[in-house]
This record gives structure tokens, C-alpha cells and sequence, in this order.
């Protein structure tokens, strides 16, 4: 999906490529609020794979067919283990209807194809209507669709430009936007699920896979209606979380008590939080984090150590990633300078912070310098100062 992620056909049906781009993973024994989409080019799963995946995702979304002349060659298997795993699914089509006759046609052979399904999406990002126009194509995929699903949801997706060029009038139809935008913050376009990455790690599947996340609805809004008008089930609350894509590396602390969770603490969307790591376990050690989230005035981190997932952290239990390296050189101390020296860089990680003396004391005098520091996204340095053969502390390079 996104960025013409197709297949070409000739003499019956041929696969070739898919165009990929960047992002990273989720936690394999804790679900999250990320949901992945998946088609033959991840292969035929396996059953540990399938029930270490009902613990990481809410659902699933899986590809059926290519048009209605291909269908996925892992689908039946794929979707076997889902069944038996109790994973939910909805399931799409990659358009490829050329008038809304066609449509008509590929909706009713995606069902026919996947009639259990939670919901049903139209995948349509490649322009292939030649006669009839693309809206009255689009509207009719969904029309056909509609009386066999009975209360189950119908999705349009696709990224914007697209939807706007050749489908403007038709998404209306349908019960749902599902956005496709690989960008830092969240798209301002109405939808209800938002496609960020199609390089996130999936520690179930051991792949990197296509990612959406649960923003504006929650997973029983995709998975709990049913084929008749007879669903009554209580919505879960939706996520009162606002989450942004960070790309850093910041350094876990060894001063303070902040442990890793599954979810972000004070999210009411999610009911069973609990710990996944101790944070006492990994300080001073570099993480990396991919996504920040603001609730009740508070942030929180997801972040991996090698590439592996160990949960939401509380800001406060992480400090800049900084980096040190060997000098030799001598520098005298700024007349009147406000600084201080401190025994280590100011915000690292070292739990025995403390002030070693003042720039004053030292006012005028050359001392020599063995290292320096620089904190990620700084130009300025930290020296590590020697006065007299005497370790006198780091200081902030304004201050000499």
C-alpha cells in the first residue's frame, strides 16, 4: 500500500516489487495501539508467530486480492491462523477496477473471498478507471459492498492528493477514511486511522511491516460490529493521548525510579498497563525513541535498545544522548563568569551529580583541559578542567 505498492500483470498474473520507506517497531507480549497490514509479501506465518501477535496489535488488516483476477497466495493460510489464534482482521483489496461496473465486481468478489471479515477496505491508490469516472466507480465499489456486510465498517483508503484528484465525492460513502501520510505529525484531514510507516519492526513477525495507529478511533469502532443490525457493545473510550514521531537518541538515568510500560501510563483507551522493563535496568545505557506522547500534561517515550522495544518511559527518566572525546589544551577561566564546575556533564545520566566549585574561584587562571562533551542537537561544548594536576570538574564552555 501507499506509494504504488503493486503488482504488474501479464499472461495470466505476474508479482513483481514493493516501494518501501522507513519507521520502526512494537512489543511482542503487550498490544499496542499500532496496527499493521499485512499481504503475501510477508509470507505465510506460523502459529507461534500468530499468538505472539495477538499480544501486539489489536487487529490486523489483511490483503485479499489484486483486482479481483489475484488473490493473495498467503491469504487463506494467513488468515487460517488468525481464526484459530482468535487474531481480528478486516481485510482489503488492492483496486484495480477500470469502470464501476468492475467495481461492482471486485467488491463482491473481496467478500465472497473473506466473508468473516471485522471490516472491509478499499485500497485505492493506482488509477486504473478508463470509463464511468473515478468517483462513480469508488461510490459504487462501496454500494455493492454494502447490503452483504450488514453493520460492518467500509474503509476507503489511499493518501490524500489521490483521495482529492479521485475521490473526493465518493469517500463520503464510505463509513471511514483510512489516511495514508508518512509524516512527523499527524495528518489535520478527517480519518480514522492513520498510516505513518511502512518500515516498523514487528517483533512477532520478525519483519518490518506496514503501520497504522489508533489516534481518533478505538480498535472495538473497527472490530466489534457485526453482520447484522443487532451490535450493541459499549465503545471503549477513545484515546485521550496525542502522539508525535521523534527520531533520537536519548540516554536512560541513572538517578531517578522511571520504569518501561506497555502502554503510555494515563492513556484511558487501554485497561491493563503494566510493567515491561526496569528502568534501573538499563541506566546509562543509549535508547532510541520513534514516538512521544502527551497525556495529562505529561510525556512519555517508546523506546528500544538495539532495535529492541522496551516501552513507554516517563521523560524525566531519560537525558540527552551525549557524546565525549579527548582534548589537549589549556584555557583561562573568564573573569566574573556565573558558571559552574560540576563532576559530571549537567543533565547526564550519573545519579552522584554535585557542584565541585565556582568559575570564580577560578577566575583568571589557565587550566587544562583533557576532554570535551556536546549533548545531541548542541554546538557548544562541556570541558573536563584540570588546575594543577587536580581534577576541578566539567564546566560549560561560556564559562571560560
Amino acid at each position: 500500500m501507499y506509494k504504488l505498492k503493486y503488482l504488474l500483470m501479464s499472461f495470466g498474473v505476474a508479482l513483481i516489487g514493493v516501494l518501501c520507506i522507513s519507521f520502526t517497531s512494537v512489543k511482542s507480549n503487550a498490544v499496542s495501539n499500532n496496527v499493521y497490514d499485512l499481504s503475501e509479501w510477508q509470507g505465510n506465518f506460523t502459529d507461534n508467530q500468530v499468538k505472539t501477535l495477538k499480544n501486539e496489535v489489536p487487529f490486523v488488516i489483511l490483503r485479499v486480492q489484486f483486482g479481483s483476477a489475484y488473490h493473495d497466495k498467503t491469504f487463506a493460510h494467513n488468515v487460517a491462523l488468525m481464526k484459530k489464534y482468535g487474531v481480528p482482521y478486516g481485510v482489503y483489496s488492492f483496486s484495480q477496477y477500470t469502470s464501476p461496473s468492475d467495481a461492482v465486481s471486485e467488491a463482491k468478489t473481496l467478500y465472497s473471498r473473506a466473508p468473516e471479515a471485522r471490516f472491509y477496505v478499499n485500497d485505492y491508490e493506482q488509477q486504473t478507471v478508463k470509463s464511468g469516472g473515478t468517483n462513480a466507480a469508488t461510490k459504487a465499489w462501496v454500494d455493492a459492498l454494502r447490503p452483504l456486510v450488514g453493520n460492518r465498517k467500509i474503509l476507503f483508503y489511499s493518501y490524500q492528493s489521490f483521495m482529492v484528484s479521485h475521490a473526493a465525492d465518493a469517500v463520503s460513502s464510505y463509513d471511514g477514511y483510512w489516511l495514508a501520510a508518512y509524516q512527523t505529525n499527524e495528518p489535520q484531514r478527517e480519518h480514522v486511522l492513520w498510516q505513518y510507516t511502512d518500515h516498523f519492526y514487528s517483533p512477532a513477525l520478525n519483519q518490518y511491516v506496514d503501520a497504522s495507529v489508533l489516534t481518533q478511533k478505538n480498535s472495538s469502532w473497527f472490530i466489534d460490529a457485526t453482520n447484522n443490525s443487532n451490535n450493541n457493545k459499549p465503545s471503549k473510550p477513545k484515546s485521550n493521548v496525542t502522539y508525535t514521531k521523534e527520531n533520537k537518541t536519548l540516554t536512560v538515568k541513572t538517578a531517578v525510579k522511571y520504569n518501561f510500560y506497555n502502554h503510555v501510563p494515563g492513556n484511558n483507551y487501554f485497561s491493563e498497563l503494566h510493567r515491561t522493563h526496569y528502568g534501573r535496568t538499563f541506566h546509562g545505557k543509549n535508547v532510541t525513541v520513534d514516538l512521544k506522547a502527551t497525556v495529562n500534561g505529561r510525556t512519555y517515550y517508546r523506546a528500544y535498545e538495539n532495535g529492541k522495544l522496551l516501552g513507554w518511559i516517563n521523560q524525566n527518566g531519560l537525558g540527552p544522548h551525549i557524546s565525549y572525546s579527548k582534548v589537549n589544551m589549556h584555557k583561562k577561566v573568564k573573569l566574573n563568569s556565573n558558571y559552574r564546575f560540576y563532576n559530571h556533564v549537567t543533565q547526564s545520566h550519573f545519579a552522584d551529580f554535585k557542584t565541585m566549585g565556582t568559575a570564580r574561584e577560578y577566575a583568571g587562571k589557565t587550566v587544562h583541559i583533557t576532554g570535551r562533551a556536546i549533548k545531541d542537537g548542541w554546538k557548544t561544548y562541556y570541558y573536563k578542567c584540570y588546575y594543577e594536576g587536580k581534577f576541578i570538574g566539567w564546566i560549560y564552555q561560556r564559562g571560560i
